[in-house]
């Protein structure tokens, strides 16, 4: 099989779209376990409620799709808010199998509340930019290009409120110590509460952008939970950089994998390199203890 340059670009691209997908997804994630130390089971719901918010705004009212991504993580971030005050929170005060089996409640709660309300069928949009762009032969729709943009934004945005923001500063003080974050005047409840709250925002903002390049069902979320579980094990549990470096470790896998096999041998090899990586090192890539 001959491989051009143009195809090797076009793969690479189309990596880079379901990485930053996988990456706002993951983000989310690392971020809750490295300050709550909770396994969020119920994430692929919010996932689905950013995608539904944007399917009714784009294709029951008409308006542009890219409304629903203010609108998205908005909602998002105030249904964390309430989820972790009037779950999350308490469930931590018991054992940790308490509030993973939490998180999985609602998460069963969740998809049957979406089937209920939105049946099973696939759901999907015309509304928001149409056509291609094209350079050097590569071949990206706006769409997909709309996407990459908006992962690489919001991935940058995270980056440096967590770098360089008091309250970033908080988030990784509560990840590293709670003891002596608690000890420097942190808030240690309404810190886990604006974690929670901003993880649920970015997973919403995930849905809202997979509801413009594909269609949306009650288990859309689910189906890109269990590969942002596998991106930020791989990458390090807890490690922002790590779930980032994951994200694009297996689009780019997937995107290549795909075209060279099928998208089944894509899934395989990327759950045989989870295995590898849990084999050889437990702690990911780029992860050592909880720093974020």
């Amino acid at each position: 099989m001959s491989v051009s340059p143009t195809l090797v670009l076009q793969l690479i691209v189309n990596g880079l779209v379901v990485g930053g997908l996988l990456g706002l997804v993951a983000l989310g994630l690392a971020l809750i376990f490295g300050v709550i130390r909770v396994v969020n089971f119920a994430h692929g719901e919010f996932i689905t409620l950013g995608a539904y918010l944007t399917w009714m705004i784009a294709g029951g009212l008409g308006l542009s799709p890219f409304i629903g991504i203010p609108a998205a993580f908005l909602s998002g971030a105030l249904i964390g808010w309430i989820v972790q005050v009037l779950f999350i929170g308490r469930a931590m005060e018991r054992p940790p199998l308490d509030s993973l089996m939490m998180t999985y409640s609602l998460s069963i709660l969740g998809l049957g509340l979406f089937s209920f309300f939105f049946g099973g069928d696939f759901r999907s949009y015309s509304a928001g930019p149409n056509g291609d762009f094209n350079l050097a032969g590569v071949t990206i729709g706006l769409r997909s290009l709309s996407v990459l943009v908006v992962c690489i934004a919001l991935g940058a945005l995270v980056i440096m409120l967590l770098r360089s923001a008091r309250l970033g500063l908080a988030f990784r003080a509560l990840a590293q110590n709670r003891d002596a974050a608690a000890s420097c005047g942190i808030n240690i409840r309404a810190t886990e509460r604006l974690a929670f709250s901003l993880a649920v925002g970015l997973a919403a903002v995930a849905g809202a952008l997979i509801s413009l390049i594909g269609t949306t069902t009650p288990s859309v979320g689910d189906d890109w939970l269990l590969e942002g579980f596998v991106v930020v094990v791989i990458g390090g549990m807890g490690s922002i950089p790590g779930a980032l470096a994951g994200a694009l470790l297996i689009g780019l896998l997937q995107s290549i994998l795909g075209y060279a096999l099928d998208d089944s041998w894509a899934k395989i090899i990327t759950y045989l390199l989870l295995y590898l990586t849990l084999l050889t090192r437990p702690q990911g890539l780029l992860g050592r203890a909880a720093e974020m």
